[in-house]
């Protein structure tokens, strides 16, 4: 990794783009620092300087562009530039583009620590995608709630210490489909088998986390 990063800070609330400047100056490992706020403020400093990150926010006070927009154009001119998003606007439908259409490095919590924010900047540099555990848990929340009645059956069903005969018969449906439900299970929450999964079910039931009334997303869904 180079021993000097120059940063470009890509964020519409000076207050926040300039505090975050001064804590990135406290890094030894960062060099200059640059802030724009808005789409051709960032296109004309990647002109003016040399610049290894961007850190970039999600969301702007303008209808004519948003944080995805500019990700995707500064990839498009400039590919070896690492994009770090830090936003307060955490979604799975987000991750999806960020990471499949935009091709950026991280995906970071605004609420994240100093040096949390040190760790990710060296991960990117040395080319490994970084997503901070706070974004992790949040997204991992959404997939739990966005589990399908029938697939929350299935892993009480599991927790029960049922076979996949004894779900069959229990649920109405062949043990071909039960099936097709755990694999579909291990997929999406990223387990190898039904003790990963049921480990990771009682942990979100037992983080009180089935009440989301009175909440926004992505705890509720819109």
């Amino acid at each position: 990794m180079k021993s000097l990063i120059n940063i470009l800070i890509v964020e519409d609330s000076q207050i926040f783009a300039q505090g975050l400047k001064l804590l990135l100056e406290q890094y030894s490992k960062v060099d200059s620092i640059y802030i724009a706020s808005d789409f051709n403020g960032t296109l004309e400093q990647l002109k003016q300087y040399t610049v290894d990150i961007i850190i970039l926010d999600l969301n702007f006070e303008t209808n004519t562009y948003d944080g995805f927009m500019i990700a995707k154009k500064v990839k498009e001119l400039y590919p070896s530039i690492k994009i770090m998003v830090l936003t307060q606007h955490t979604r799975i439908s987000h991750y999806d583009r960020l990471f499949n259409e935009c091709n950026v490095d991280a995906y970071l919590d605004k609420q994240l620590g100093v040096e949390e924010t040190y760790t990710a900047i060296d991960h990117v540099m040395n080319n490994k995608i970084y997503v901070d555990p706070n974004i992790t848990e949040m997204l991992e929340i959404e997939n739990w709630m966005k589990a399908s009645k029938r697939e929350c059956e299935v892993i009480q069903s599991l927790i029960d210490g049922l076979t996949h005969k004894e779900i069959a018969d229990k649920l109405f449906i062949s043990p071909k489909t039960v099936a097709v439900h755990i694999r579909n299970l291990f997929t999406k929450f990223k387990v190898k088998n039904s003790i990963e999964l049921v480990a990771k079910y009682i942990k979100y039931k037992n983080a009180n986390r089935e009440n989301t009334e009175g909440t926004i997303p992505p705890f509720k869904a819109e």
